[in-house]
Order: C-alpha cells, then sequence, then structure tokens
C-alpha cells in the first residue's frame, strides 16, 4: 500500500484560530476513513484544509508525496491539485441548465483547461465515469430534475473523472434513505480498490462507519484521534456517542 495524504502537526481552523490540538494523519491507497464528531466541531472545516481550500493554521499537507500546504504556504498549484484531491459536498448548488454529462465532463478541466480542449481520451474517462456510477441512461437529463439519490452519484462520477487519488466526502448520505446509504458505501468500497483511491468520508452514524470503513478519525473536545474501526469502541473514541 502507498500513502496518498499525509498531515503533520496540522492544526485547522479559521483566522489563525485553530479548532484542534496538533496532530499527524496518514491515508492509504484502497483505505476508507469515517470522519466523525459532533455537529460544529469541524468536519468540515477539516476536509477543506485536505483539498487545499483552506490554509492550515500550522502544520503540513502532502499529497502524493508532494507538500500542498506548508504552514500557510502553498507549494501547490489549484491544477495539481486538481489532480490528486477531490472534494464532494451534497450541499453544492448545480447549474440550472446543465445536463448530467456536461457536469461530470468538468471533472476533466485539471487536464484539458478552462478552455476545456478536450482529448478522445477525455471523452472515454467520462464516458467510463458515467457508466461506474450508473448514470449513463440519464446523462442527458437536465441536473435540476435528478433525485437525490442521482444526485450524489452524479457528484461521485464528476470526481472520478478527476482521476483524483483522494477522495474527500462531506456527509454523502445527508438525503439518501437507509438502503441508497448502504447502496452509495458498498459503492464507495468498490471505487476504493478498484481505483486505489484513499476516501475520507464525513459520516454521523456509527453503524456506517464501523461496517464499511477500514479506520475511524474522531474530532471530540479539541484533539483529533484515528483508530481502526473494530477497536474505536474499545479505545474510547465513540465515548462522545454516549449519552
Amino acid at each position: 500500500m502507498s500513502v496518498l495524504l499525509e498531515a503533520f502537526d496540522l492544526e485547522f481552523g479559521y483566522a489563525q484560530k485553530s479548532f484542534v490540538k496538533a496532530f499527524d494523519f496518514c491515508l492509504e491507497d484502497g483505505e476508507i476513513v469515517a470522519l466523525m464528531g459532533e455537529n460544529g466541531c469541524g468536519k468540515s472545516t477539516l476536509l477543506k484544509t485536505f483539498a487545499g481550500l483552506l490554509v492550515p493554521v500550522n502544520g503540513q499537507v502532502s499529497l502524493l508525496n508532494k507538500v500542498l500546504w506548508n504552514g500557510a504556504h502553498r507549494e501547490m498549484s489549484l491544477f495539481e491539485s486538481a489532480r490528486r484531491v477531490a472534494l464532494v459536498r451534497m450541499s453544492e448548488a448545480f447549474p440550472e441548465r446543465m445536463t448530467v454529462r456536461e457536469f461530470v465532463g468538468l471533472g476533466r478541466i485539471p487536464y484539458s483547461g478552462i478552455l476545456d480542449g478536450r482529448s478522445d481520451e477525455d471523452e472515454r474517462i467520462i464516458d467510463e465515469s458515467l457508466d461506474l456510477l450508473d448514470v449513463t441512461r440519464f446523462s442527458m437529463r437536465p441536473l435540476l430534475e435528478l433525485s437525490d439519490g442521482e444526485r450524489s452519484r452524479v457528484l461521485l462520477a464528476r470526481a472520478l473523472a478527476q482521476r483524483v487519488k483522494v477522495l474527500l466526502l462531506d456527509e454523502p448520505n445527508a438525503f439518501l434513505d437507509i438502503p441508497r446509504t448502504h447502496a452509495l458505501f458498498r459503492m464507495l468500497r468498490d471505487i476504493a480498490e478498484k481505483f486505489g483511491m484513499g476516501i475520507v468520508v464525513s459520516v454521523h452514524s456509527v453503524e456506517y462507519a464501523e461496517k464499511y470503513a477500514n479506520h475511524i478519525m474522531v474530532i471530540d473536545s479539541g484533539s483529533v484521534r484515528v483508530s481502526r474501526s473494530s477497536e474505536a469502541k474499545r479505545q474510547g473514541l465513540l465515548d462522545w456517542t454516549e449519552v
């Protein structure tokens, strides 16, 4: 296994005010890490920091053995990081008149450029991403006509089209029922294995975290702790969930 994302002495937050004490973290290929914690603890902020969208308060973040953040100094361009990491948020606003295929095609911009000079290879990858997420059958429909479950698959298809190695998901099952949530997490396991991706996914359910994740990462009381999912409860990482 190879390391895809690393954090050293990382502190994250806003306006140079850290939410947590410094911590280290490592994400490997084929691995799913469930990110958990109470509302407002900083899960979304951490994902944005990993994605390169927020400046760390302190510490270093690396993607595929190349430094993204060294303290407040960015050492990787936006286009370069977009070829390594994608952040998917289910609350994202969709363009009104864009079709599913056009939206998934946005995932190729880090390679084709902002003028969208796509090659045959770009088109092949778009088609493959649509097929893998089972959205080809409605690829010409406007985005705004889709159900919540369909939209979640379209967002993942766009991320697959980017051919990133690190996938960050912010509450991907927020609008899904229980059967569709299980289907989503099974799909994530298949994606991680097939493409050698590392996935960090924020969730609220202990059941989903223990069933589908290799590790559980918890933000609680200003600290970040990580454990194997099978050992998280015994090690006290899930104590915050008990009333």
